[in-house]
This record gives C-alpha cells, sequence and structure tokens, in this order.
C-alpha cells in the first residue's frame, strides 16, 4: 500500500515538474526583447531595400544609400557617420571635394550622384568603417520605430516587425495601418501580426504591388520565426518603458540648452543613444512624464529630458482668428519679399502676450504678421481655424498628389526638424507656383494623410501650431 501511494506520489510529482518546465519553457520562448525585434525588422528591410554598398544615385530627386537605403538628408548622415570613424580613410575613398561635402552640407534634399561619385560612396559604405556606421545607424533607427510602435500601444512582437518594415517605408503608412489594426482589434494591446497583415492589405497604399509583395514577405518570415498570434508577446522587462505616465501636457516646440542632447531609445539614461542633438535645435515634443519628454527632431524619435529643453516663447491664439502660434522667433521670419504687381498675401492675427513685442501700456496686444510672396496670380487668403473659412480670389491653389512613404517629420515641409509657422508659408508659396519641394517635403507637408496637397494641410500646420491638434499627422 505504501508502495503504491509513494509511486502515485512520485508520478503527480513528476507530472507537477513537466507542467512547470513546460509553462516555464513557454513563457522563455514567449518573451521577445527589443534587440531580437530591431535584429527580426533589420533582417526583414534589407532583404527588399539593398546592402552595405548599395547605391541609388537619383531616387525621386535624391541619392538612397546602403543597406536600408538612407534617403536624401539621412543619406548625407550615414555617409558623415562613417566619414567619422576613419577620416583618413574615407578622404583618400571619396576625394577632398566629395568628403569636404558629406562632412560640411547641412542638407542633401535634391543631391544626387554622378557615377563616379556612387563607386566611390559604395566603397566607403562597403569597407570596415561604412559597415560599422550602417549597423549602428540602422539599429538607432530601426529601434526608434518599434518603439514608436509600443507608444502607439502595440504590444504584439510580430505586430510590431511589421509596423517597424512598414514605418521604414512610410511613417504615416505605418500609423495608418496600424490604427487599423487597432480598430480590427478593439485597441492597439490587443493588435496581432494577423491583424496587423489584415490591416496592410486593406491599406490604400495595397494597389502597390511592390508594397504589397513587401507585406507578404514579412508576414511569413515572421511566422516561421514564431512572431505570430498572441503566442509573441514582447518580453515587457525590456522593451517596455518604466511606469511613467506620460501626457499630453507640455507639448509642444521647445529649444535644446545644453551643449549638446543625448535623444535616447528610453525614458532613462540606461537606454540607447538614438541620436544628439545640438545647442540651440528646436525640437517636437508629443507628451512628457517623469522629468522627460517624448521627441521628435530630424526623422528620429525618442526620449530627451526636460531639464535640457526650454519652452520656445508661445503666444496664445486669438479664439476668433487665426489657429497659429507666432513666437519672438517667428517674428524674424516675417521678411517679406516685395512683388512688382502681382502678389500673394497669408495674414494672420494673433494675440501676443508678455512678450518683447508687448507695448508697456497693457498686458495683452495685438500684432499682425504678414508676409508676402510673388506669384501668378492675385490671391488673397486668410488663414483660420476652418477650413470652410479659407478662401481664395482669382484661381484655387493647385491640389497636389503625393507619395507618403517619403514622410519624416510630418509638417516640417522645409526639412529643419521642426514645426513652425514658417512650414505653412513654405507649402503655401508651393501650392501658388512659387517654389518647388522635393518628394520628402512633399510627403512631411501630407498633414491630413489623405495622399493630396491643399490649403487643408496649411490650415492643419496652423491648427496644430496653436495647440487645437496636439499630434502630426491627422488621421
Amino acid at each position: 500500500m505504501f508502495k503504491k501511494i509513494s509511486a502515485v506520489g512520485v508520478s503527480c510529482v513528476t507530472a507537477l515538474v513537466l507542467m512547470l518546465s513546460s509553462i516555464i519553457s513557454s513563457s522563455n520562448a514567449s518573451a521577445v526583447s527589443l534587440e531580437e525585434m530591431t535584429n527580426a525588422a533589420i533582417d526583414c528591410i534589407i532583404s527588399h531595400e539593398g546592402s552595405y554598398s548599395s547605391i541609388n544615385p537619383n531616387d525621386c530627386g535624391a541619392v538612397s544609400v546602403g543597406k536600408l537605403q538612407w534617403h536624401a538628408d539621412r543619406a548625407l548622415n550615414v555617409m558623415r557617420r562613417a566619414c567619422e570613424i576613419n577620416p583618413t580613410f574615407a578622404a583618400a575613398t571619396l576625394g577632398s571635394s566629395l568628403y569636404n561635402e558629406v562632412m560640411s552640407a547641412t542638407n542633401w534634399n535634391y543631391r544626387t550622384f554622378s557615377s563616379s561619385e556612387a563607386s566611390a560612396a559604395a566603397a566607403l559604405l562597403g569597407s570596415e568603417c561604412g559597415i560599422a556606421a550602417q549597423d549602428a545607424q540602422a539599429s538607432s533607427d530601426v529601434q526608434g520605430y518599434i518603439i514608436s510602435g509600443q507608444n502607439m500601444g502595440l504590444t504584439d512582437a510580430g505586430a510590431l516587425v511589421l509596423y517597424a518594415d512598414i514605418y521604414n517605408f512610410g511613417c504615416g503608412i505605418a500609423a495608418r495601418v496600424a490604427q487599423r489594426a487597432a480598430s480590427y482589434a478593439g485597441s492597439y494591446s490587443a493588435v496581432t501580426l494577423d491583424d496587423m497583415y489584415k490591416a496592410t492589405l486593406n491599406d490604400g497604399y495595397s494597389s502597390n504591388s511592390a508594397f504589397v509583395d513587401r507585406a507578404n514577405m514579412v508576414y511569413n518570415h515572421l511566422c516561421q520565426l514564431d512572431f505570430g498570434g498572441a503566442a509573441a508577446t514582447t518580453d515587457i522587462t525590456t522593451t517596455t518603458t518604466p511606469a511613467i505616465q506620460f501626457t499630453e501636457d507640455g507639448a509642444g516646440t521647445y529649444t535644446v540648452i545644453a551643449s549638446s542632447l543625448n535623444m535616447r531609445s528610453g525614458p532613462g539614461t540606461d537606454y540607447s543613444i538614438v541620436t544628439t542633438i545640438k545647442s540651440g535645435s528646436s525640437v517636437t515634443v508629443t507628451s512628457t512624464g517623469g522629468g522627460w519628454a517624448v521627441v521628435s527632431y530630424g526623422g528620429y524619435e525618442g526620449y530627451c529630458s526636460m531639464e535640457y529643453l526650454s519652452l520656445a516663447q508661445n503666444t496664445e491664439p486669438s479664439e476668433t482668428t487665426a489657429a497659429a502660434e507666432v513666437t519672438t522667433t517667428a517674428a524674424t521670419e516675417e521678411a517679406t519679399e516685395t512683388t512688382t504687381t502681382e502678389t500673394t498675401i497669408i495674414e494672420t492675427t494673433t494675440t501676443a502676450s508678455e512678450t518683447e513685442e508687448t507695448t508697456t501700456e497693457t498686458e495683452t496686444t495685438t500684432s499682425t504678421t504678414e508676409m508676402t510672396f510673388e506669384t501668378t496670380e492675385t490671391t488673397s487668403t486668410e488663414v483660420t481655424t476652418e477650413v470652410s473659412e479659407t478662401t481664395t480670389t482669382a484661381t484655387e491653389l493647385n491640389e497636389v498628389i503625393v507619395n507618403s512613404a517619403y514622410a519624416s517629420i510630418y509638417g516640417d515641409v522645409n526639412g529643419d526638424g521642426a514645426v513652425t509657422v514658417a512650414d505653412a508659408v513654405l507649402l503655401h508659396k508651393y501650392l501658388v507656383g512659387a517654389v518647388s519641394l522635393n518628394v520628402e517635403q512633399l510627403a512631411n507637408a501630407d498633414c491630413s494623410c489623405d495622399s493630396l496637397l491643399s490649403l487643408k494641410d496649411v490650415t492643419v500646420i496652423m491648427q496644430h501650431l496653436s495647440g487645437r491638434l496636439t499630434a502630426l499627422p491627422i488621421l
């Protein structure tokens, strides 16, 4: 009898051990770290972008380089990073002219390569220093993509990797697909890889065969990695941010007041550095919490300490007129381009309180900013808070079809890394034919995410600057 009881006891204990072992094993297998997701996403992106030495001399008006096919200014950044690792080798490989340009240029919005420049750039990027620069940049960029998805509320590893791949194709498309997936699942936190995949195929961009082929390849690859469904949850100890409550309080445009400021992948100094921001740079803060800010700058997204950020001195918008935020720095951008007989005028009336422009007689005065630009038609436009109140005379402004795949920072039309009144003015000048924009600028200008550019997008930027819209794009 004792032997039978003992045998039964041993059997029960054995079964319990096996059950616990199975649970622990399953738990370990299902927890996917940020590094694993980043590596998986990089593998997916490389498979349909390029190799270390890939060069597209003219990719829709500007050069694209490397394994992630960094475009325009991003191509400049990754090449500069390679040069900084080994300046002597880089100078000898690129030649003094191209090397000096890489180290000193402020933008490559329209920079294309000749065949000799493409060969030299390929040699640099395929070298040891070029590979190291690209690996570091790719890890930083793609980790940022995934964190962007986590900030939206996505938690499933497969969904986050697919989101990151789409983000590399176009951040506006990724946001739109994630929003659709959340509508299927009921919330962002409930979205699975299957939901993201279904939303991708139902997106308006699914008419692009390359986009669909890319989604199919990534989905199948992630299923093979067991990243599909609820089984592949993220490791919350390494991928999600600490229990800091981030709110939209404090959102706005800030200036870096440190000699240089690290943007990190999470809200703490123990997180990896995404990029370094120079003193005096303007950054966009979307939310704050625990002494940290969620920041967008130069196509990067991450976290910066609020201690080294100073809120740009803004004015409160009038309740009855323009949805514009006029800062003391924007006042210097009121420079007027004189015309001979034909002009376009944007007139924005705002209320200025306790700024340098405030008179000593009252605490609040009204200032009027007039910006005049040369065009081919006489047009008078008053930008207001409602699209319906925006009027034109003589001619209607053109609607322009854009490619959202090239968007970096929505609203940043001039490409300076911040959204300001100058961006709304530049977009208006483009719409009336006074200036031209490259593909990235056009994509950034599509703030309503409808693949068209019109006065609606000008108004959306102004509403964002006034605080009526907390984030761009509007979906």
